[in-house]
């Protein structure tokens, strides 16, 4: 609020006009390590009949919006002794990079009708109204929630999340099992099971719609969507990767590297996987991370092709 108001002093408020903040990626799914970037984009909405910003300087409704969220994107990135709070990455916003940095609402509805690839509507799955009045966040909330349920053919769709995931794979390529989230049947592969399912199911299972990828496995058990031993593996495997996440994030730079690793850390990894010992652990690991392959494998298809 002391931030809004310092910069209403200086570019005045657009009088009948709505901004919110909505969180996408582990931000939006509330899946944030230590080192997680912000996912952010901002939506707004000016009424009609509205003369602009009351400041001293007119700007047009695209020009206030977009430097209200140029502004907060520099608060939240501004140096300190401690370095940055976070990086916040726009790049999932309407268009991505070419795309104007705050989006209206009516464009942002139209773009995911009309222009948005599935990767951007796997993308939307994870979106979650942070910030803005009860009213936009309910308008913002539904049309989110309308371009989610549209019908979808099930094996285009399955077509192009495998093919995206075969783009990641060979930027980042690895078998490492301590690369969490880019290996095979890693966080990656989990979250991409939970955006297929919504999006082929949400038509007919509305209530499948979730940011949380654990809790879309969960709702998959609840509606019949997926066998419940089915979902007690992918959630076992999914705690399992997301707890280790959490330590690492916080113990190591960069990927752990077991022969490296103090006996201490070893340990706490262990604990951290409810594991009698690091070598244990490892196998766990690598064999959760064969089963969500092969779960991915049934319901995507084959991650090879």
């Amino acid at each position: 609020r002391r931030w809004r108001d310092r910069w209403a002093s200086k570019k005045g408020r657009w009088r009948g006009g709505e901004i919110s903040v909505v969180a996408l990626g582990r931000l939006g799914g509330q899946e944030m390590s230590a080192a997680s970037d912000l996912d952010i984009i901002t939506i707004d909405e000016v009424a009609e009949g509205t003369e602009g910003a009351d400041g001293p300087k007119p700007l047009t409704a695209s020009q206030y919006y977009a430097r209200v969220t140029q502004q907060l994107v520099s608060a939240l990135t501004a140096p300190t002794a401690e370095g940055k709070l976070y990086e916040v990455d726009l790049r999932l916003r309407p268009s991505g990079n070419a795309g104007p940095v705050a989006s209206q609402l009516s464009s942002f509805a139209a773009y995911q009708t009309t222009g948005a690839w599935t990767w951007e509507h796997m993308a939307l799955t994870r979106a979650h109204v942070i910030t803005g009045s009860p009213a936009f966040v309910a308008k913002i909330e539904a049309t989110i929630r309308e371009t989610l349920a549209e019908q979808r053919d099930p094996q285009k769709t399955a077509g192009d999340v495998r093919d995206m995931r075969a783009r990641i794979a060979k930027e980042y390529k690895t078998d490492d099992p301590w690369e969490l989230k880019h290996v095979r049947g890693g966080l990656i592969d989990l979250e991409f099971i939970a955006q297929y399912l919504q999006l082929v199911h949400a038509h007919e299972h509305n209530d499948i719609l979730s940011p949380n990828t654990r809790e879309v496995f969960t709702l998959c058990a609840e509606l019949g969507v997926l066998p419940q031993d089915v979902t007690e593996r992918l959630i076992a495997a999914f705690d399992l990767q997301h707890d280790l996440t959490h330590i690492l994030r916080i113990c190591v730079t960069g990927t752990l590297k077991p022969e490296a690793a103090t006996e201490s850390l070893r340990t706490r990894l262990a604990q951290g996987g409810n594991a009698p010992d690091f070598t244990i652990l490892e196998a766990s690991l690598r064999d959760a991370q064969a089963d969500v392959l092969a779960i991915y494998a049934d319901i995507v298809g084959d991650p090879s092709a």
